[in-house]
């Protein structure tokens, strides 16, 4: 197990405490049994990357925060890029803010059938074909998410294979 493994809880306690929530009210804000998070805070249980997704948002912070601490020192504590941008590209599509459309012509704005969703493009300059096939992972993954044995170890597998190819991608300088 890393050694950041065992800063989740430590980091999870730390910041609930200065948001001044109640373990009670971070287990609502994420549905996630009192017993369990408790578990988490003092490092009897790891949790996995969509449940540290979870906490994250219920805490206005990042994933890397959860994991690492203090975010001005993740550029030195963690310098797996390929992981960096996946959890990035999967916290904004978990939250809604980027998805994947197939069929966008230049110049064209594209009407969304999806409340507020807007037409507006987001130009990739770098690991557009991992991003891509990222998003379109995890929006088949979203509708067939109850037909895989465990999901949530499906889901870790999609964005560490993502992480391993830009990573890749970087060491052959692309």
């Amino acid at each position: 197990m890393e050694s950041y493994e065992m800063n989740i809880g430590n980091n999870i306690r730390e910041i609930r405490n200065l948001r001044r929530y109640s373990q009670e009210r971070l287990a609502k804000l994420t549905g996630i049994s009192n017993t369990t998070l408790s578990a988490y805070e003092n490092s009897k249980k790891i949790p996995n990357l969509t449940t540290v997704a979870k906490i994250a948002r219920a805490l206005g912070v990042s994933i890397e925060r959860l994991y690492y601490g203090d975010e001005d020192t993740l550029f030195v504590k963690d310098p797996d890029v390929g992981k960096r941008v996946v959890n990035a590209v999967y916290m904004l599509w978990e939250m809604g803010v980027v998805t994947y459309y197939e069929s966008y012509t230049a110049g064209v704005m594209i009407h969304y059938d999806q409340k507020d969703a807007v037409g507006t493009m987001l130009v990739l300059t770098r690991f557009q074909e991992q991003i891509r096939r990222l998003i379109g992972t995890l929006d088949e993954f979203k509708i067939r998410r109850n037909t895989y044995p465990d999901p949530d170890r499906y889901l870790e597998m999609i964005l560490a294979s993502v992480a391993s190819e830009i990573n890749e991608a970087i060491r052959n300088g692309k």
